[in-house]
């Protein structure tokens, strides 16, 4: 199965569960979600955040994912020190899905609930804006993550990045960044 057979079938699932009222919304990030904004890359997963419905816990998505697309899932739980609390992944096809949930994670949280819907693939999926894919970015800060942040600041609004930086505490490691870059 391609990436692209693999990111429908997965952007097909979390539609139909969303219909169901089992979550509540989720997003695309990552590399998939850059390519909606500037030139496409290569990626070797489909990244999303999710908010599950009040009826459910993460456990019961987990094992959703389990019975209804007969995958192994492995669960990550975070830290009192790390942003992200709960995060399963799978395998789809060829390609790795990495789920991430929104629960204490305000941030993922928001940059959810002020995504757009943008074309990937053909389809219609709900894509965090380039401001807030750049702070979900910022914060690994990995090689491939700074790369990105250059490609992204082409489309972000400068002034609420800085805002929505400061606003969740991550405005001297933007500021950091900018100024290692600028040295290059």
């Amino acid at each position: 199965m391609s990436i692209i057979e693999s990111f429908k079938k997965t952007i097909a699932f979390f539609d139909g569960i969303k219909n169901e009222g089992l979550i509540r919304d989720y997003a695309l990030i990552g590399g998939l979600a850059l390519s909606a904004w500037v030139r496409p890359r290569t990626t070797r997963d489909i990244d999303l955040v999710v908010a599950v419905s009040k009826d459910i816990n993460w456990a019961d998505l987990v094992s959703i994912i389990k019975t209804r697309l007969h995958k192994r899932v492995a669960v990550q739980k975070g830290t009192r020190r790390t942003t992200i609390k709960e995060k399963l992944s799978f395998v789809s096809g060829q390609i790795e899905v990495d789920v991430i949930s929104v629960l204490e994670f305000e941030l993922a949280s928001e940059a959810m609930q002020y995504a757009v819907i943008a074309k990937v693939f053909g389809m219609d999926v709900k894509v965090v804006l380039p401001e807030y894919l750049i702070l979900l970015k910022l914060i690994p800060s990995g090689s491939r993550d700074v790369l990105d942040i250059q490609e992204l600041m082409k489309r972000a609004n400068k002034k609420k990045l800085k805002i929505l930086a400061e606003k969740h505490r991550l405005l001297e490691k933007l500021e950091t960044l900018f100024s290692k870059l600028k040295e290059l």
